[in-house]
This record gives structure tokens, sequence and C-alpha cells, in this order.
């Protein structure tokens, strides 16, 4: 053994010693061996080589409890009738005690987790449970389970299911009945970590346990101030998540008990922004399981119950109130504030207007479940009752009669996301009124503030309508009136960058819905300097290509400021300038700033496959043929962020009379095949392309040392190259191993080798919060174009050209630079601080 471990040995075994001023004078030496780093060495060796035999942090540990537990039998046989300078001083004891403990996790566990869970966890239960160890050792002993257990995923992994079990019942009794002075903040997030714990790493929580949340519920309203609630509220949504897959009546009956009573509480008390948020995303998580994909009645799919039904109407009267009071304290207070609603509370307002709005009912009767402070007490009183308005007509008048932003704006909000999420919510005879509204709100611009919620609106009610196949013949003639208006003016809203998105938004649905038809002054929107190529113009673009013949020559105006050299270039060919060398100079040799397209992010293949569906002879066909086939990056953006909905989905699958489901399951299973015979490719256009896009590579490489041409840029082009072989391999132009030949694959090669030489010198510098960014984007970009696909499709093409591009060299200074800003806290910090 070491010289260091002896000395630790010693120390030791000197706090067993039954002398309490031996003890005490052991503490400081105790706390400087610990943290000395030949000692600290040893330790971490021992501990990780597992070998009993040596001197480890467990071993230390298990001195420490013995001193701790001496100590505390001090106190506790000493004479309790004593004087507050000697009560003072035994409570200073306890806590120089409990910080000892915390102090030598802390040392421990520093540089990885090497004190066994089990005696960690034995040691902070054994004392939670022990009434006699009093306040001060339980807080800090909570304190070490939040912060040196519960939070240490290793650990996570080593608790049983009767530890997790056994945690929540003993921490979920403490906060019912807490003992005086305890800190029920901290142990309602204990009961949440747990809740998270319990239901992540096990089976969950016996659903017995349902009836611990219902009491806190209770005893929230009894109280004036709720301390924790918010906390335990969202381990309640974690567990009904899980539980609502097996006990979905069970969920439902407590949705139906506890959520009248949640209203109650906010009504009454002042609450707090967090614990608002909580009790939304409670009460949306209950819609979800009462109407599974908005289902409205049983047959659909509904679960309902008359006081749920009850509870809806209230929640729904609140709702009205709260975002009215929201508007008013937005106009009359001082300096700047958001105009917007948050979305969570929108999307709640939407699936219940989704549920209450009937066209046979405008006005419902409703006893109101909350009462006042006064009154909670004595439920023999009858309860308060009057009528609400529900219905299309709110809205409308909501949207007609608002004059301020305040007022208006969440109403915007609530009629977008309500046709978004449930276009059938609409009936035929309010489309014309609405549209109506909207389009006499779209000229009054306030500053502006008002208009893109005006703008996202009808680009919903667009594509809603676009959905509709029932319309009769004169109220499509008046709402193609309309639309020729609206589509003037979002024509001309393309120039305002405060509104371009949603302008393009709103052309893009218009098109989609082919509401009106256009004339060919749209398509100098691509060909001329109105705009820049962006993600709203380039996904505007593709729904046009989609859906309508591109013309081939256009006549310009003499007040287009254009090029004369323009005029010699089809429209399919301007396009193409237009979106490779938007307001580059002529000579591409003098200009050194990149294009638009290089600069930014794009969904990822829309480019090429505009590029590419331009170079054919019957775009239309090729464009369409490009969206018909599934967009495998949003399916790999689905599986990292699960949703509920696939539970609604086992709801509506095996609760009713109708299974369509079984046909479902079969057409999934079932991969349609794509045939891209047919298509023939315009050489002239085809070799525009190519060339356009190797003078683009050309300057690039001419100007890669400079600083305009970061190593983002390179790949961005390169992915571009290799992007536009894979679909014109995909439909069948030309051949594999035609395309690894190509001058296009040859320069795209050429440009990953200078983003290699530029990473490379990187290595030096890894302490530029600029270059740090500029290497996440890069390894962004090569991971989104190496995504997995196993369906044949674009995607699967250009990955298999991408990995070509990738050096061996490459791959391992990004993983050198990688692992030196890990070991910095660096490389990560945007996404996980």
């Amino acid at each position: 053994m070491s010289l260091a471990l002896n000395d630790l040995l010693v120390c030791c075994r000197q706090l067993e010693h039954d002398r309490a001023t031996e003890r005490r004078k052991e503490v400081e030496r105790f706390k400087r061996l610990i943290q000395d780093p030949e000692t600290v060495q040893h330790l971490d060796r021992h501990s990780d080589s597992k070998q009993q035999k040596y001197l480890n942090w467990d071993a230390v540990f298990r001195f420490l409890q013995n001193y701790i537990n001496k100590e505390t039998e001090c106190l506790k046989t000493a004479k309790p009738n004593v004087s507050a300078s000697t009560q003072t001083s035994r409570q200073k004891k306890m806590q120089e005690i409990s910080s000892l403990v915390r102090y030598f996790i802390k040392c421990a566990n520093k540089r990885a987790p090497r004190l066994k869970c089990q005696d960690l966890l034995n040691y902070v239960m054994d004392t939670v449970k022990d009434s006699s160890n009093g306040v001060t050792y339980g807080a800090d002993c909570s304190n070490i389970l939040l912060k040196d257990i519960l939070s240490v995923r290793k650990y996570w992994c080593e608790i049983s299911q009767q530890q997790w079990l056994e945690l929540f019942s003993v921490y979920f009794r403490l906060y019912l009945k807490p003992p005086q002075d305890i800190n029920r903040v901290l142990v309602a997030r204990i009961i949440h970590a747990v809740t998270g714990g319990c239901c992540s790493q096990t089976d969950g929580l016996p659903s017995k346990f349902l009836d611990f949340f219902s009491k806190a519920v209770q005893y929230a309203r009894q109280e004036k101030s709720s301390p924790g609630l918010s906390h335990i509220l969202s381990a309640l949504v974690i567990f009904l998540k899980t539980l609502a897959v097996n006990f979905r009546k069970r969920v439902c009956e407590v949705g139906d008990e506890i959520l009248p009573t949640l209203l109650c509480i906010w009504t009454q008390h002042r609450l707090n922004d967090s614990l608002k948020e909580v009790i939304i995303e409670l009460i949306q998580l209950q819609i979800y399981i009462h109407h599974p994909q908005g289902a409205k009645t049983p047959e659909k799919g509904a679960y309902e119950s008359t006081k749920w039904k009850s509870f809806l109407y209230n929640l729904y009267d609140l709702l009205v109130n709260e975002i009215s009071h929201i508007g008013s304290r937005g106009k009359y207070s001082s300096g700047s504030r958001n105009i917007a609603v948050k979305e969570n509370l929108i999307d709640l307002m939407a699936d219940l207007c989704h549920q209450l709005f009937n066209a046979d009912t405008r006005s419902v009767e409703i006893s109101q479940s909350f009462t006042t402070q006064r009154e909670s007490t004595d439920y023999s009183m009858p309860c308060k009752k009057r009528k609400i308005e529900v219905g299309w007509e709110v809205i409308k008048d909501h949207l007609q009669k608002s004059q301020n932003d305040f007022d208006l704006v969440p109403w915007l909000q609530i009629t977008t996301q309500l046709i978004s999420k449930y276009p059938s919510s609409l009936p035929n005879c309010d489309l014309s009124p609405l549209l109506l509204i909207l389009y006499q709100l779209l000229p009054q611009q306030r500053r502006g503030e008002r208009t893109p919620y005006v703008l996202r609106c009808l680009m919903e009610v667009a594509l809603c309508q676009g959905k509709k196949s029932n319309l009769e013949s004169p109220q499509k003639s008046d709402l193609a009136k309309l639309w020729i208006k609206i589509w003037s003016i979002a024509f001309r809203g393309i120039s305002s960058e405060h509104t371009q998105t949603e302008n393009f938004g709103l052309l893009g649905a218009i098109i989609q819905g082919s509401l009106i038809e256009f004339d060919r002054e749209f398509w100098k929107l691509f060909t001329g300097s109105a705009c820049k190529p962006s993600s709203p113009s380039v996904c505007c673009l593709t729904l046009a290509l989609n859906i309508c013949v591109v013309p081939d020559t256009m006549k310009m105006g003499t007040e287009q400021n254009m090029c004369e050299v323009n005029r010699s270039f089809s429209v399919k060919e301007s396009i193409m300038r237009w979106l490779l060398f938007y307001q580059l100079e002529d000579d591409l040799e003098v200009s050194k700033e990149p294009p638009p397209i290089l600069q930014s992010n794009f969904p990822h293949l829309v480019l090429e496959k505009i590029l590419v569906s331009l170079t054919m002879k019957n775009s239309r066909a090729a464009m369409k043929f490009f969206q018909s086939v599934p967009d495998c990056e949003q399916h790999c953006q689905d599986k990292e962020e699960p949703s509920f909905s696939e539970v609604e989905e086992l709801f509506l699958q095996t609760t009713f009379d109708k299974m369509d489901f079984l046909t479902t399951v079969k057409e999934c299973t079932v991969e349609k095949s794509h045939s891209s015979v047919g298509f023939s490719v315009h050489q002239n256009l085809k070799e525009s392309l190519d060339h356009y896009l190797l003078e683009l590579s050309e300057q690039l490489l001419n100007n890669y040392s400079s600083e305009i041409t970061s190593p983002e840029t390179l790949v961005r082009c390169s992915s571009l190259l290799v992007g536009v072989l894979g679909c014109y391999c995909f439909v069948g132009i030309i051949m594999e191993e035609e395309a690894y030949k190509s001058e296009l694959f040859q320069k795209a090669k050429s440009l990953m080798q200078c983003a290699g030489e530029s990473i490379s010198l990187f290595k030096n510098k890894t302490n530029e919060e600029s270059r740090i960014g500029s290497l996440r984007n890069v390894i962004h970009l090569c991971t989104s174009c190496l995504c997995r696909h196993t369906k044949h499709n674009p995607h699967k093409m250009v990955s298999s050209f991408f990995l070509r591009l990738l050096t061996s060299k490459l791959m391992n200074d990004i993983a050198d630079i990688c692992r030196s800003l890990v070991s910095m806290n660096l490389f990560f910090s945007n996404k996980f601080h």
C-alpha cells in the first residue's frame, strides 16, 4: 500500500475512535486527504479494478458511515432539555456531518460514478426513514438523492424496480404529510425524477399509485399555496403516458376526477406560468386519450362521460377569459410585448373548439363546477349556471370586432391551428364569410404586426378549401374572385422581407389547391431580382413545378430591370440561373461571394430535384415523380421525436367496430414500385446545368483559401453536385458507373478535398467559436447526406455517392477535433446547455 493510502487508512480508523474529540481532530485531515491528487489516483484505480483487498472509495465510504453513526448516536443520547445555544450548536454539528457526506460523494464521483449505487441508496433511504434524524439530515440526504444519484444515468440502470417503487412511496408520503419545515419543492422534484426513472427503467408504476396524485391535487385545492405542484403534475403526465396504453379507461377516470379540481385551483389561486404550462400539458394529454386523433363520438373512438363534457365547456369558458386577460395585459402594459399567445394554449384551444363546435348548437348553458373559496366547503349550495357562446360565429365575431392586435392575433392563431389540425371542422357555409373577413384584415397593416398571422390563416384556409370537393359552383365562383384579390396582395408582398415567408406560403397553398388560374407573371419571381432563393421561395417553386407547366418563354415588360442577356434564355434556364447565381456578377471569376443556396440550409434534395426536373422535357411529370417518393428525412425526424399519436392510433384500432387498421397495415407492407420509364431529358438544358454547376465549383475552388469560402460552403456545393447526379440516376437518365466518371463527380471530390484541408488547419484553432459552429454545420450536412435508407429512392443514391467523397483522413480529422472539443465541453454546449 502506498504511503498516501496508508495515511488515509489511519485517518479513517481514527474517525471510528470512541472519543469524540479524537474524531473531531481527524475530520479536517480527512477532507484534505480525499482531495490529494496521489490519493485520489490510487482510490480511482482500485475502485475501477474492483479489487476488494485494496482501499477504494467504497471502503472509505463505509468508514465514513461508521463515523456518522457514532456522531448521530451521541446526539441522540444527549440531554434533551438544554439551552437554546446548546441546541444551536447541535444543529450546527448535524449540518457539518451532512455537508461532510456530500463533500465526500462529490470528491469520489467527480471524474466518474465510482461509489456503489446500492451503498448510496441504502444510506439515503435509512436516513430519510428514520424520523429521529431530523429535517437537516433528511434534506441533505434528499439533495444527495436528487443531485448525486438520480442525475447519474449509470445509477438509474442499477436501481431495481422494488427500490424505485419504495422511493416513490416514501417521498410521496412525505409530500402529502410533510414534517415541519420540510422542503416540499425538493420532495416534489424527487418524485418527478423517480417517476421518470421508474417509467423508463421498469414496467412502470402500478395503477393504484394514481391515488397519490389524486390526493395531492385535492390537498392543493385546500391550500393557499401549492409548493411543488408543477413537479407533481409533470410527474403525473409521465405516469399517464406510460399507463394509458394498457389502462385507458382508468386514466380517463382519473382525468374526469382531478381536472375539474385543477380548474378550481386555476381560478382561485394566482398560478405562476410554469404551473399553468404543466396544467395545460396534462389537459392536452387527457384530450388525446379521451378523443384520439380528434374523435368526437364513441362510435368514432371517443371516450366520453357527462362529467367530461361539462369539464370541456367549463375549460372553454376559462380559456376564452384567459386569452382575453392576456390581451388586456398586452394593451395596457408599458414597453414592447409579444402579441402572440403561447402555442400550447392555442393548440389546446383548437382541440376544444373542434370538440365543442356544432352546427346545431350556438349557445350552451354550463354549470360551473368550481366555486369561490368561501363556497368551496359547502357542497350543498347549487352550482352557478350561465350561458356561453360556441361555434364559428364566436371566432368570426372576435376577428371582426377586435381592433387591437393583442385581441385579434390570438384568435387568428386559434383559427389557423383549428383549420390546420381539423380541416373538416370548417363548414362550407362559413368558408366564404371567414375568407371575406380575412381579406378585409389583410390591407390593415399596423406596423405589420398582425399581417403575418393573417397570411398564415389564409394559407390554412386555402389548403382547407383545396380538400373540399363538395362546394357548389356559385360558391366556388365567389371564392375565386376573393382569391384573385388575395393573390395580388400576396404577390406584391413578396418584396417585404418581414412577411416574405408567409406570402410565399400563401401563394404555394393557392397553387396547391388550384384555387385560381395564375398568369405567367408568377414565373418572374424566380427569374429576376424580386427575391433571392430561400427555403420558402424554393418550396413555393416546388409546388408550382408539381402542378403547373413551365412556359417556354415569357414577355418581359419594360419595367423589368433585367439583363439583356436573360432574354435569350428560356424560362427553365432562367430559373436555373436564378437558383445558382442569384445577384452574382456576370464575370464569375471576379465574384468571390458564394450564392445564397450555398450560404443557408434548404430541405434535403429539394434544390437538386428542381434543377433536374427543369432539364426534363416534361418538368411537371418529373417533379410529380420525385414528390411521389416518401420523404425519408421526415421519417428519420419522426423516429427521433416520438409522439403520443401512436398510442392514439392504438386506441382507435382496438376499441371499436370498424377496423380500418387491418387494411392500413396491409397497405403499409406493400411497397409501391416507382417506374421512371418515359422520362426524356432536354440535352441542351442538361448541358447548361452541368456547365453552371462546374462554373460554380470552379469559382469556389479558386477562392477556397480566402475567409469567404468556408469548409461548410465547400461541403454544401459538393453535396449539391452529387445530389444532382443522384437525381439523374434515379430517373434513369444516367447510370451509376457513368456518374462516378463524370466531371461533376470529380469536381465534388476536389471540393471535399479542399474542405478536408481546411478542417485539418482547424485542429489548432479549436478555441474560436465561429469555427466550432462551422464544424457543427459540416458534420450536420454530412450526416444528413449519409442518413441510412433502405428503400430505392434519390436519398439512397445520393448517400452512396457522398460516401465515396469522404476520405479516411477527413473522417479521422473530424473525429480528433470532436474528441478535443468534447474534452473541453464545447462541441455539444449549444445542444445541451
